[in-house]
């Protein structure tokens, strides 16, 4: 009885580490989120909400009651209108992906723009505001978890191919993070592909 008390308590101290680990590198692990042309794995302790207010949807991701990132597939982004410099560009698979940082006092706000090769695909507008280094952390675990799907649609089925692992999610998680380290007029960082 003793030895099967000692086995429980062990296991019972590996549990937040291996979901503290498993939020870290979520561009490993398979989707459980899915939009029409895009997935993500959500870390522990975040919620999704799904609007369709018109023509439009939004996926607002939420932890602990409060918004860490917005997800909108439509075909009308709304694009930056003040001049941050792009800090981010990738690309895989015909897609291109452009991520701005705008410092707005002590909040940043993180907007990234994906576009597809196919005319006939909605874009991908993501956008999260950080006020600390916890918020951020948050972030780069979602965004870490993000990747673009294939939408295939035949006459009598619609299939949504998505990868297994992100193409983009650890450079997007280390582009939130590595942030931090730049906060200069600009608060723009460039990583490296």
């Amino acid at each position: 009885m003793m030895r099967l008390v000692r086995k429980s308590a062990w296991l019972l101290f590996l549990l937040p580490i291996s979901a503290s680990a498993q939020d870290q590198g979520l561009w490993g692990y398979g989707c459980d989120h899915f939009l029409y042309g895009a997935c993500f794995r959500i870390p522990n302790d975040i919620s999704v909400i799904h609007t369709v207010p018109a023509d439009f949807s939004l996926h607002t991701f939420m932890r602990e009651e409060q918004s860490v990132l917005t997800v909108y597939e439509g075909d009308a982004p709304q694009r930056v209108t003040s001049a941050p410099a792009k800090s981010l560009e990738l690309s895989a698979n015909g897609y291109r992906l452009r991520g701005f940082i705008e410092h707005l006092g002590a909040r940043s706000r993180y907007v990234v723009f994906v576009d597809s090769p196919r005319a006939g695909d909605m874009s991908l507008h993501l956008i999260g505001e950080t006020n600390s280094p916890m918020d951020k952390k948050t972030l780069a675990a979602v965004l870490g978890g993000f990747r673009v799907c294939r939408f295939k649609q035949t006459r009598s089925d619609q299939i949504l191919a998505c990868p297994r692992r992100s193409d983009w999610g650890q450079q997007l998680a280390a582009w939130v993070v590595g942030s931090a380290e730049d906060d200069s007029a600009a608060g723009m960082r460039k990583i490296p592909r």
